[in-house]
């Protein structure tokens, strides 16, 4: 059956075919944009996935390296602190224990813990060094306390620093003295106070201290190298850091039995005793020096102020 319509020229037929792969290339290109659309939101998706993972893992590398340091007289840190330039029985916040007797690293069991914040340049601190060095030896040959000590340096001096760097290497390689030489720094430190002659505070001195109470001198002859590299700053950070953290402002600052002591009621050489024991006070303080505030003036040292106000607010 015939139709009344022409046939197609050649040129007609061209155009149409150019038209029809025209219309095949590009229904072809919506099909790849749209492949390559789902494949993106997968990867996509996928690497959230994946970010998130890590990232839920690094938050619990990083919760499980995280320090938590019990509150002030709370209980002793956990963990030593084991790092570079710090003495290796220094626990995390920085302190260090003697128990057992007056053995460094130790705790006397079922015995009250006395935790003592000091900084090496309190002229208050050294004041109650003074009063309670003996007292406090006794409660420990008695096995009546755990002695906690947690240096800082809240004064910012640079006595501080040249103490504790003197202080590590004793407690690296002689441990033994250590608590003896933590008495006869503060001592040097009194002595400041008492003649206003700071040159007191010196290697040297350090050095003779050392000797007096017993130290090696092939120990203590390395007290210059480790001050002149300030081997153990990183003891001197932890612990100001444990302090800071702690919200505490002062030195020193006292706890015993996990209370915050009133140092009021700590100023005769037996009130200690007293306290451990639960007995009543043997004499009425005769001096009640406030604490040692870190709120110092920055341009005199603490040691001068120390000497030329001892007794008074830091």
């Amino acid at each position: 059956m015939s139709t009344n319509q022409p046939r197609p020229s050649k040129a007609q037929r061209r155009e149409a075919a150019r038209l029809k792969a025209k219309e095949l290339r590009e229904a072809e290109a919506r099909r790849a944009r749209r492949n390559t659309i789902a494949r993106r939101s997968f990867i996509g998706a996928a690497g959230v996935v994946m970010a998130g993972g890590f990232g839920y893992l690094g938050y619990l590398a990083v919760k499980r390296n995280k320090t938590e340091l019990p509150e002030a007289g709370k209980g002793l840190a956990t963990k030593k602190a084991n790092q570079d330039g710090v003495p290796k029985q220094v626990l995390e916040d920085g302190s260090w224990t003697y128990g057992e007797g007056d053995k460094l690293d130790t705790v006397t069991s079922s015995a009250p813990v006395l935790d003592i914040y000091f900084d090496y340049s309190c002229s208050h601190c050294a004041q109650f060094e003074g009063i309670h060095t003996q007292e406090i030896n006794q409660l420990l040959s008695d096995k009546k306390i755990t002695l906690v000590l947690h240096p800082s340096k809240i004064l910012n001096q640079q006595w501080t620093s040249t103490v504790m760097n003197a202080m590590g290497v004793v407690l690296d390689e002689a441990p033994a003295q250590s608590l003896s030489f933590h008495g006869a720094a503060f001592e040097i430190f009194s002595q400041v106070l008492e003649t206003k002659n700071q040159s007191l505070m010196s290697v040297d001195s350090l050095v003779a201290a050392a000797t007096k109470v017993g130290v090696p001198n092939e120990v203590s002859a390395k007290f210059k190298a480790a001050i002149d590299s300030d081997k153990y700053k990183n003891w001197v950070k932890i612990s100001d850091e444990a302090f800071s953290s702690r919200g505490l402002e002062s030195t020193p600052t006292i706890f015993f039995k996990g209370e915050k002591a009133d140092l009021k009621k700590l100023q005769t050489p037996t009130s200690l005793t007293e306290l451990a024991t639960g007995t009543t006070p043997t004499a009425q303080p005769t001096q009640q020096p406030a604490e040692q505030s870190t709120q110092q003036p920055a341009e005199q040292p603490a040691e001068q102020q120390g000497a030329e106000q001892q007794g008074e607010q830091g």
